[in-house]
């Protein structure tokens, strides 16, 4: 790949540095599982962690549809108990495997448990959460345990103080929901209900609407190479120019982040050319893009040519349509809603075209309106070394024979120089008779007259 101007490079680093600076790091130790374990699953044997295992230190379990329907039906509904009504049981709220705050019942019991809920064990509650957490406060938090001895698992909740507390004893209870009628320790299998916020926006399904608004701007070098044209024989000659540079996008965040959307103003991610494109809060990235321009021209033979190559920087707007998808990390998201009239702007390179530099001295490409008969004996002979077009004009002018324009030439010279000569000649005697007749004519008038 040829190098780059230091424009582009300067241009290329400052995006690359922006996008990486502002870009979002998932919690290398947190990891979200799509697949609960089935009551068979779990046992009590030891198994031997995989490497995934030993690097997730938190491990949250989403909710499946059916669990979800049972947990809103469980708190939310009326099963003849005061209990389940009277007490406002908490769950945490994880962002990005950090504990974010804190949510109620009331709150899933509003929205029917629309937001992503999980499972985390309560070890790893214990080990990672409860440290944050105030020990003077009195809450209940909702969890679930299942004794795979009875092969049952039933939602329950336990108090705050245990969690703060530490308590690892059999004086830990975890008490079912309904009647209150059961409780689970430790010993059983207790995880804790979490709800897992947004990292970020997903613009999906991206459809592009026939607006458009194109403003040409600057050009800028991309490269430079050379055309050479190796052969004995006038031929088009075509080459081309890797280069490479970063499409800049430049998001309008007021056309997503709308009042009536009710959108929180969360970092987004935009699908592009088949990647996924962090943009900063102002809805600014880049893309690294390598292409390929191609250039030709006819050329003499056995000659070559500089050319550099050169791109127009264009402004496109563009006016588009996507769905939006919540994204939690490490793969999960889940379709939030549409997306229309949204605009942006891609500052791209465009238009690249060739601009051929002079060619060097030894070089020099020559009119070969006189040479068409030299190829022949430049075939016959390649082997004879590389001669450029300027040395063959050379060759032709020193082994060319007189032709027949040369021995016109010389004839009308000498044909005019016999006329001058000649008229010289007849100019010359006729001046001699006429000297020779006035002679005459004077000795005759001296003779004296008869007497």
């Amino acid at each position: 790949m040829f190098a780059l101007a230091k424009p582009i490079g300067c241009l290329a680093l400052v995006l690359l540095v922006v996008t990486l600076g502002s870009a979002f790091e998932e919690h290398p130790h947190f990891c979200i599982e799509t697949e609960p374990l089935l009551l068979s699953e779990i046992d009590r044997h030891v198994v031997m962690p995989s490497e995934r295992d030993l690097q997730c230190h938190i491990k949250a379990t989403t909710l499946t549809l059916k669990e979800k329907a049972s947990l809103v039906d469980t708190l939310c509904a009326d099963h003849g108990s005061t209990t389940v009504h009277r007490d406002n049981h908490h769950f945490l709220r994880l962002h990005n495997g950090e504990l974010s705050g804190r949510g109620a019942q009331k709150e899933l019991c509003a929205n029917s448990a629309d937001s992503v809920l999980a499972w985390v064990p309560y070890h790893t509650v214990l080990k990672n959460y409860a440290a944050e957490l105030n020990p003077k406060e009195r809450l209940t938090y909702i969890a679930k345990a299942t004794n795979v001895e009875r092969e049952k698992t039933e939602l329950c909740h336990f108090r705050h103080t245990d969690l703060v507390n530490a308590v690892t004893d059999s004086l830990f209870t975890c008490v079912v929901m309904i009647f209150g009628d059961n409780f689970y320790g430790l010993e059983d299998n207790i995880n804790v209900l979490v709800e897992l916020e947004p990292l970020m926006y997903q613009l999906r399904n991206i459809t592009y609407l026939p607006w458009r608004n194109v403003t040409n701007s600057y050009k800028m070098h991309l490269g430079d190479s050379v055309l050479r044209n190796p052969s004995g024989e006038r031929k088009p000659i075509y080459g081309s120019l890797n280069y490479a540079f970063v499409e800049k996008i430049e998001l309008n965040t007021t056309t997503v982040y709308r009042d009536e959307q009710h959108l929180a103003r969360l970092p987004l991610l935009f699908e592009h050319r088949g990647s996924v494109l962090q943009l900063d809060e102002h809805g600014v990235g880049g893309l690294d893009v390598a292409e390929k321009a191609y250039f030709g021209r006819t050329m003499d033979a056995r000659s070559e040519v500089k050319v550099q190559v050169i791109g127009q920087w264009v402004d496109q707007q563009r006016e588009f349509g996507a769905d939006i998808y919540e994204y939690y990390g490490h793969g999960l998201r889940r379709y939030k809603q549409p997306l229309a009239g949204a605009r942006l702007t891609f500052v791209r390179i465009d238009n690249t075209e060739p601009v051929f530099q002079a060619p060097e001295s030894n070089n020099l490409a020559k009119a070969s309106l006189f040479r068409e008969h030299k190829a022949g004996k430049l075939k016959e002979n390649q082997t004879a070394g590389n001669f450029t077009e300027w040395e063959n004009s050379e060759l032709d002018e020193d082994e060319d024979e007189p032709g027949f324009y040369g021995w016109f030439v010389v004839c009308a010279l000498l044909l005019a120089l016999a006329v001058v000569v000649g008229l010289y000649l007849v100019i010359r005697t006729q001046s001699r008779r006429n000297k020779q007749r006035q002679m005459y004519d004077l000795a005759n008038t001296n003779v004296p007259a008869p007497a």
